[in-house]
């Protein structure tokens, strides 16, 4: 196997190994809801999603700018087609802190 070959299988290695620790954190976080888990611990899960998730992005040549600008545009049509206005605060909150960022 020639040093090209290797880094194409490393990073095929890495992406599934990315893969397979988002869906033990996203386990972790329904564990944590279910057994009422302290705001701390649910924090700490989060942010860890959110590492393994900008990690795997980049791995897949997906920058986290590109991330959050897909964000800010998916909030602002769910702005525009939401009706329920708790959700639509919400959305309306998190458009303005990730917009704010840009």
């Amino acid at each position: 196997m020639n040093g090209k070959e290797f880094d194409v299988a490393k990073n095929i290695k890495m992406t599934e190994n990315l893969q397979c620790r988002m869906l033990s954190v996203v386990a972790q976080l329904y564990t944590a809801m279910q057994e009422n888990a302290v705001k701390a611990e649910k924090t700490e899960i989060l942010a860890d999603l959110e590492i393994v998730m900008y990690l795997l992005a980049a791995r897949m040549g997906i920058s986290k700018e590109t991330l959050d600008q897909k964000a800010v545009a998916k909030l602002k049509l769910g702005l525009l087609q939401e009706e329920r206005p708790e959700w639509k605060n919400s959305l309306l909150e998190l458009y303005q802190e990730l917009g704010q960022k840009m």
